[in-house]
């Protein structure tokens, strides 16, 4: 269960009162943010505030802190964290003027073991937090009122997530900033204790993901008309499209993405309204594949274009699982276990399938089936040597070399070198990369395509030749990134 730690301290504008104290609706911005904390199962909640506003910030169920000054609220930070430390438990860090709605936070509560950072588009107007420069969704360097950040491509509004394996550390660096904070010949003034949190982390070294708000609104009101503007902004929200969208997995091959997303969400949101359930589509696709492997085994021009037309169809519907999946947040390991057993058994039965209607078709030719049984046998043995050569391979290690460690004190941007503009040239490389990797839209493409053109001899010489490829392709690319990311 996640630990949070609100940083309620932040003045407003135009006022004695706290930016968090003031009116979001019925209720405070705070007030607001608390309730859909304890929505979201975060029922822990440790409010710091400063002892002249901790009276009128007091709410159900938290439990107020005085803070005198950022110094105090690192080490209030760092208390929490050390007690969250023993019980293995996540910290979740936010300011206490936070307008943000349910999705978002719902992001960062539940995102696995994974230290993560809610990142707004670096056009958010007003301005809700600190610059931030993110790679391959990582936070790689962040600013503070004293840590500047080279080619910003986002900002921090202040809503971090650390994964309980990580918050040791982040009692260790609260407790380094507060120390520092107070040294004066350390050149790190008070300040707002929140993005200095985030600095700390990149710096050390932790592996920071991005979560970005897409079209979402977030805010951090300072006045009463901003407050006023950030609830018709939050409640007005369709933050169900938004989930529905980014359901779609990104990183998927080409042919996943413009021939299958542009219309499975369609899908996704017709098997909810059924109440279908992940597994359910697992199910459907695995039972439209053996569909199609039975009119592949019939050998005919017609039972061909059949099954090209029914392991599509089975394609596209494994795609609509993992969407319902990540819609829904349905998740099981029964459900992983199962969709990725099922693509194996489907792909494995269209070979059989596409086997025995050649020998079907030849007039049951001992000789014809001697040639292309062979063919299948190679074509399995080459997905299955490729599967093994990407097997075990960490998606969040392979995306981007690991930060280094680097100072607290240099105000510069430090241990990550500014990425180039990406060009088109740049895009088309990474397509034609993913193309050739051979994932697994391009493979039913493949199979679908020159079944129902050609024959079964045509699918499995193109399946060797081009998993051939993608064996190579993906070696050298494993190879070549081991080494770039290596620590010295």
């Amino acid at each position: 269960m996640t630990v949070a730690v609100i940083v309620a301290t932040a003045a407003g504008r135009g006022g004695p009162e706290p930016a968090a104290a003031l009116p979001y609706g019925d209720a405070t911005v705070l007030d607001g943010l608390c309730d859909r904390l304890a929505t979201l199962n975060v029922p822990d909640l440790h409010v710091l505030a400063r002892p002249e506003s901790a009276t009128a910030l007091r709410t159900p169920g938290a439990e107020v802190t005085e803070t005198p000054g950022p110094a105090d609220e690192l080490r209030a930070v760092a208390a929490v964290a050390r007690e969250a430390a023993r019980a293995e438990r996540p910290v979740l860090v936010l300011p206490g003027d936070l307008a943000v709605g349910e999705e978002l936070l719902r992001r960062l509560v539940h995102d696995g073991d994974c230290t993560a950072a809610l990142v707004a588009p670096p056009a958010t107007a007003p301005p809700c937090g600190y610059a931030v420069r993110t790679r391959h969704g990582r936070v790689v360097a962040a600013a503070s009122a004293t840590h500047r950040v080279n080619g910003p491509d986002a900002q921090f509004p202040g809503a971090l997530r650390v994964a309980a394996g990580a918050v040791p550390l982040l009692a260790e660096t609260a407790e380094r900033l507060a120390a520092l904070m107070e040294d004066d010949t350390a050149l790190l003034p008070a300040q707002d204790p929140l993005p200095l949190l985030l600095v700390g982390l990149v710096r050390a070294g932790v592996p920071v993901l991005a979560r970005g708000t897409g079209p979402l609104p977030v805010r951090r009101p300072g006045s009463e008309f901003e407050a006023r503007v950030a609830h018709t902004a939050v409640t007005g929200a369709d933050e169900d499209s938004a989930r529905l969208v980014a359901a779609v997995k990104t990183g998927d091959g080409p042919f996943a993405t413009y021939a299958v997303s542009r219309y499975s969400l369609r899908l996704v949101r017709w098997a909810r309204r059924r109440g279908l359930t992940p597994n359910m589509v697992t199910l459907i696709s695995l039972g439209l594949a053996a569909v199609a492997a039975f009119w592949f085994a019939a050998g005919t021009r017609v039972g061909m274009v059949a099954g090209a037309v029914l392991f599509f169809l089975a394609f596209a519907l494994d795609c609509v699982d993992g969407q319902l999946a990540r819609y829904t947040r349905r998740f099981s390991v029964l459900g992983s276990w199962l969709d990725a057993m099922a693509d194996r058994v489907k792909e494995w039965g269209v070979y059989a399938g596409l086997a025995v209607g050649s020998l079907a078709a030849a007039g049951a030719s001992l000789v014809h089936a001697g040639n292309v049984w062979p063919l299948a046998v190679a074509a399995l043995a080459v997905l299955a040597v490729r599967h093994m050569i990407a097997f075990a391979w960490d998606a969040r290690g392979r995306t981007a070399p690991p930060p280094r460690a680097c100072s607290l004190t240099d105000p510069g941007d430090l241990g990550v070198s500014l990425p180039e503009r990406r060009t088109p040239r740049d895009r088309a490389v990474y397509w034609a990369h993913r193309l050739a990797a051979l994932p697994i839209g391009e493979r039913t493409a493949l199979i679908a395509v020159t079944a129902a053109l050609a024959n079964a001899a045509v699918t499995f010489w193109s399946l060797i030749g081009w998993g051939c490829l993608a064996a190579v392709v993906t070696l050298t690319t494993r190879l070549a990134r081991s080494v770039r990311t290596a620590r010295p």
